[in-house]
């Protein structure tokens, strides 16, 4: 159990003017991989550990420990002042007071106090679900993690409240002659261990399964330039990597982001509207408040082609004359809350003709592979798990090796049509050594004359 009492304590060692920040973290999960009808590893860990930050001559320090005692924070104040040798600008002290509140899960199952046995026997059936004939390896990784976060700072307050990430990813590999052919596909969010729903797990095992071995024999695109349209996986991977990422304002602070100076400003078409919102109900990326103790917000950072918002944390809010829109997330106790995404998608659109009708030659794309991108430049590149061929209007064969490669905003404003259903896919985002869950998404994006690498 978490020793809240040391909250007293660290306020106590603020010195006056200055501010303090702590956050308190108790965190137990489970991992399970399953590979060729048997179980590689299961693991379970528990681990609690605070974190501090001291503002002090207008500079700011961190400090961690995993003892939970009033010598610890002591130590750890000591180590944040003594790091701050001079006097500086870098950091704008927050203004605001956390919320007195203690916010209990409300989830039906709690993925703590669901035996092992019984996600091991999850990871065993949709394994057996992926093994179609003709498939050569099915890897099946399951994962949980509960977190319960405690924060406080020196202007009064404390929040408690959880997070519960249960997921399922199931990877299906297909030889084909000397390679291998793998689709990968996984279902997780923010809640109980009731969003892992057996029958809607098996079913996506064995559509998995089925994509990969429509991918045998298929042929590497040929590279050039062609009308394109990205299913919601490929919409998702564009939106937070080429463009989210350039709204995170320590990014924009940096001078490192294309958006830089671009608010009401228009960066796309009037058919674009993209939004950032961790209030959706369950999705991996949703979260009731941040590591500050911001109250979670829906950003709009796109309407209608307009740039309308940055993502900040407090700190980033001060700096730049804004306000905190509870997107300053941490990793960990012992990690600094920097601005990140939630869930960002591309809103529907009201597009509803056959996407694909009037493309005399082009490429689809579907799923996300890898990739990367530069927020400064602009430059991406993300290479599809599959793309499929189309000729006159008509999805024809599969192919492999597709890539979408291009520049954020030159791509952005060659969008042309825009799906009605929005869908969405789990995963984990990175940056500055911090992971944090995350969902991306949108609707089918139609995008003309766009380079695709290949052959």
């Amino acid at each position: 159990m978490l020793d809240e009492t040391i909250i007293e304590d660290f306020n106590k060692l603020i010195k006056k003017g200055d501010f303090g920040e702590i956050k308190l973290l108790e965190r137990e999960s489970t991992s399970i991989l399953r590979e060729k009808g048997k179980n590689r590893y299961i693991t379970e860990t528990d681990s609690h550990g605070f974190g501090i930050r001291v503002y002090h001559n207008g500079l700011s320090a961190l400090a961690s420990d995993t003892i939970l005692s009033k010598k610890a924070v002591k130590k750890a104040v000591e180590r944040a002042y003594g790091s701050i040798k001079t006097k500086g600008k870098g950091a704008v002290k927050p203004v605001q007071r956390v919320k007195d509140a203690e916010i209990s899960p409300i989830w039906k199952k709690d993925a703590r106090y669901i035996e092992p046995s019984e996600k091991m026997e999850l990871a065993k059936d949709t394994e057996e679900a992926a093994r179609l004939k003709g498939v050569e390896l099915v890897s099946v990784a399951y994962g949980d993690q509960t977190d319960r976060w405690i924060i406080s700072n020196s202007y009064g307050g404390r929040l408690s409240f959880y997070n519960s990430y249960p997921r399922l990813i199931v990877s299906v590999f297909v030889k084909d002659g000397n390679s291998m052919q793998n689709v990968t596909k996984s279902r997780g969010g923010n809640g109980g261990f009731e969003l892992m729903d057996r029958n809607e797990l098996l079913k996506m095992a064995g559509e998995t399964a089925g994509t990969a071995l429509k991918l045998r024999g298929a042929k590497p695109v040929i590279g050039g330039r062609y009308d394109t349209v990205l299913d919601h996986s490929m919409t998702g991977v564009y939106t937070h990597e080429a463009f989210g990422h350039a709204t995170e304002a320590d990014a924009v602070m940096n001078r490192s982001s294309i958006l830089e100076n671009r608010l009401e400003k228009r960066v796309g078409p009037e058919i674009v509207s993209i939004v950032d919102d961790p209030t959706i109900k369950n999705a991996r990326g949703s979260y009731l408040f941040d590591q500050e103790g911001t109250k979670a917000a829906r950003r709009v950072l796109v309407d209608r082609g307009v740039l309308k918002s940055y993502l900040h944390s407090n700190e980033t809010a001060g700096v730049m004359g804004s306000k905190p829109n509870g997107a300053a997330r941490a990793m960990n106790h012992s990690s600094n809350p920097i601005p990140r995404m939630s869930n960002t998608f591309i809103s529907a659109g009201e597009f509803s003709d056959d996407i694909f009708e009037g493309i005399k030659k082009g490429v689809a794309f579907y799923g996300f592979q890898y990739g990367y991108t530069d927020p400064g430049s602009g430059k991406f590149m993300f290479k599809s798990q599959y793309g499929r061929m189309i000729k006159n209007g008509k999805l024809g064969e599969y192919v492999r090796d597709a890539a979408l490669a291009g520049s954020t905003l030159d791509v952005l404003n060659k969008i042309d049509a825009i799906g009605r259903r929005v869908e969405f896919d789990d995963g984990m985002c990175g940056k500055l050594g911090q992971w944090v869950p995350v969902t991306s998404g949108g609707p089918e994006i139609r995008i003309r004359g766009v380079v695709v690498g290949g052959q």
